[in-house]
């Protein structure tokens, strides 16, 4: 079984540019001379934006495929960025950020309060004075939570490079009492079904706990969007889109 995050290439597929990510996250944290540091950057198709703005930024993430690969967007941009291994929930860098970034559901990957706790105590501890934290988490979907148990459903379908036309089918396990969910994607071609099996788990954060998880971590809640637009949160929106200050 293969973690999402061993193949850089194959994880691009799924996670293609978003321009109004893009855009949503350089206007709001980058800029010229800008300290940003940008947490879970995975293959780097925010870091190398936000680099090219002209900010300063240091792009972290465990898994070295992924550093890898953003170090070459990078590069591709003609931009600079430091590019370390870390977790977030436990890091120092002796230095402090006018911005930290965690796009793409990455948070959803703090799976205990205790961990959320922590990367949100060590965050409010890497802003700067009037710096922010800026986040996006899908709002958790009653259909997709309630999916039979082994239920397979179409991801999508990709066009790889190499492999040609790629699918990817999914089941969802979800368990209400930690409020994990599983994902199991399977990986297939025309001549190779399941050529692939990756695991997913995220923790559904939802909107009315939100702001309590944060503020146990020393972090408010100053603005929360339904999408990248600015649009306001209602009850038909599937992003909780976020920017948060440290308390005082």
């Amino acid at each position: 079984m293969d973690s999402l995050y061993d193949d850089a290439e194959l994880y691009d597929l799924v996670a293609p540019p978003d321009a109004a990510m893009e855009r949503f996250y350089v206007e709001a944290a980058g800029g010229p001379g800008r300290r940003v540091l940008e947490l879970a950057c995975g293959s780097g198709r925010f870091t190398a934006p936000l680099a090219a703005s002209g900010a300063l930024v240091i792009g972290g993430d465990l898994a070295e495929p992924m550093l890898a690969r953003a170090r070459a967007a990078v590069a591709e941009r003609g931009a600079s960025a430091d590019l370390v291994q870390l977790d977030m929930r436990d890091f120092v860098l002796g230095r402090h950020f006018d911005a930290i970034v965690i796009a793409a559901n990455s948070l959803m990957h703090l799976h205990s309060r205790a961990d959320f706790a922590r990367a949100c105590s060590t965050i409010r501890q890497h802003l700067a004075p009037g710096g922010r934290l800026l986040f996006d988490v899908f709002v958790p979907s009653a259909r997709l939570l309630s999916l039979p148990a082994g239920q397979r459903e179409l991801l999508g379908v990709f066009q790889h490079p190499q492999l040609g036309e790629v699918s990817i089918e999914e089941t969802i396990s979800y368990d209400p009492i930690t409020q994990v969910s599983r994902a199991d994607w399977y990986w297939s071609t025309a001549e190779r079904r399941d050529f692939r099996h990756t695991p997913l788990e995220l923790r559904q954060i939802f909107p009315q706990e939100l702001p309590l998880l944060l503020e146990a971590g020393g972090l408010r809640l100053v603005e929360r969007f339904g999408d990248f637009d600015r649009t306001p949160l209602t009850a038909a929106s599937h992003r909780q889109v976020c920017i948060c200050s440290a308390m005082v």
